[in-house]
């Protein structure tokens, strides 16, 4: 059995908690600093993967963090919950992405630029508080 598909996996329980909040963060680098930009999120079909839609002012061009390492947060606040709260965070490799008519219906519509990835998490810690 793939060690990303049990049940007591951190990949795995990441993975489950992601929908239940429709918005996040994620953290690259640029020239050495760090950039954290807001990104809405959808799990793919396959649920392995991440969809992230940020927002083009932010990274100018998706380009500036294709192909490089992000980190994705996301927690229990932004999920609107108060019971139980957790976090999520998955770390792995986004690369920039031209959504299918699908993925992008996935996404509330929006009227300015935005630009989509997909990240591919290799690595997640969950916290339960």
């Amino acid at each position: 059995m793939d060690a990303r598909t049990t049940a007591d996996h951190p990949l795995a329980e990441a993975l489950r908690l992601l929908p239940r909040a429709p918005h996040g963060r994620a953290a690259a680098t640029r020239h050495a600093l760090p950039l954290i930009v807001p990104a809405c999120h959808r799990l793919s079909e396959d649920g392995r993967t991440v969809l992230l839609r940020v927002a083009g002012d932010c990274l100018e061009s998706g380009r500036l963090i294709d192909g490089t390492v992000v980190a994705y947060e996301t927690n229990s606040r932004d999920a609107g919950e108060d019971l139980r709260p957790w976090g999520v965070q998955l770390i792995g490799t986004a690369h920039a992405l031209v959504p299918s008519p699908a993925e992008r219906a996935a996404f509330p519509p929006v009227s300015t630029g935005r630009h989509y990835l997909r990240l591919t998490p290799t690595l997640a810690t969950v916290v339960r508080h």
